[in-house]
């Protein structure tokens, strides 16, 4: 099958992803970066190109993401007499559909899918007007540990963007408990609160952090409370060699098992709780490491996502 997948061209970009677990699941793939495109070349020769590029490719199916780099009408024109469906990662921004207006422009895009694959709250979209299903996130099987060093080692990691005063109030408290490090950009204002290490790390670089501490942690964005798999933070981590940390929520244990493939936490009380009992467990750290990345493997890499896009099959929780 000829598959047009829309998205970002950068390496561990989720499109970049899907068009590789697609392309090893024997399919022919063109990945058009939309965006790249209209900040290179402008946004009018973008639409004249791309429709050109995907009309002499002819695709079967055409796999939409948030299209920011086109208008409409192009995306009227992909989908149009093709099977299609759309994947949306950050399916929390419902709340500002009609505020924000690059949200509305995806929102758009989607009405013009015959499926809207979600990673969470498909109930909210459903519940305006949306053919939405359930698809998690998950992660690049290429993801692998790496040699730990060092120089990285921390008993807590933390690997994200200081976007959110909440997030970082909760590692200020942590980073009094545990010795916590901090990777990623926008923590200058908490700088002296915490070990900033500065640049965030990506590829192998983040393999090498998570495989270095003894804990990564993961922090639930406020505006996606109670929902742990809106990101596929956890899923990066476990294929990265790291023993992952995290905040649960919906679902979180018909994902992964808490005390088997990940430790789950409910609270800041209960992280401490849980971080500190597991820093004294070196044994059971290597335990779930191992049967983490494992399960991960097995269960959460886009190549078993790629084929719900094609085939329309509902997903099953794996516990």
């Amino acid at each position: 099958m000829r598959v047009l997948v829309l998205g970002s061209g950068r390496r561990w970009r989720i499109e970049s992803c899907f068009a590789r677990a697609l392309g090893r699941a024997g399919h022919e793939v063109l990945l058009l970066d939309d965006r790249r495109l209209a900040r290179t070349i402008g946004r009018l020769a973008t639409q004249r190109w791309v429709r050109w590029r995907a009309d002499r490719f002819r695709p079967d199916f055409v796999l939409l993401s948030k299209c920011l780099g086109l208008d409409l009408e192009t995306v009227d024109h992909l989908v149009r007499d093709r099977d299609n469906a759309m994947w949306y990662s950050d399916a929390q921004w419902f709340t500002h559909a009609d505020v924000r207006e690059d949200i509305a422009h995806i929102a758009a895009v989607a009405r013009r899918a015959r499926t809207l694959w979600l990673p969470a709250f498909v109930d909210e979209w459903r519940a305006m007007g949306y053919h939405a299903r359930l698809l998690p996130f998950a992660a690049d099987r290429e993801i692998v540990p790496a040699p730990p060093r060092a120089e990285l080692a921390a008993e807590v990691a933390f690997l994200g963007t200081g976007y959110d005063p909440e997030r970082a109030r909760f590692l200020v408290a942590l980073a009094k408990q545990v010795k916590l490090r901090v990777w990623g950009l926008g923590w200058e204002k908490w700088r002296g609160q915490l070990d900033w290490a500065g640049a965030p790390v990506e590829g192998r670089a983040f393999a090498e952090v998570c495989s270095s501490a003894a804990l990564t942690l993961g922090i639930t964005a406020a505006n996606a409370k109670g929902h742990p798999f809106y990101t596929d933070r956890m899923f990066i981590v476990m294929l990265a060699g790291g023993c992952y940390l995290g905040e649960g929520g919906r679902d979180a244990e018909r994902m992964l098992a808490g005390g088997e493939h990940c430790i789950w936490y409910d609270s800041l009380d209960d992280c401490v709780a849980k971080a500190k009992r597991w820093l004294a467990d070196a044994d059971g750290r290597r335990r779930i490491r191992e049967a983490g990345e494992r399960f991960v493997r097995e269960h959460h890499t886009y190549d078993e996502r790629v084929s719900h896009f094609l085939s329309g099959a509902p997903y099953e929780y794996p516990l």
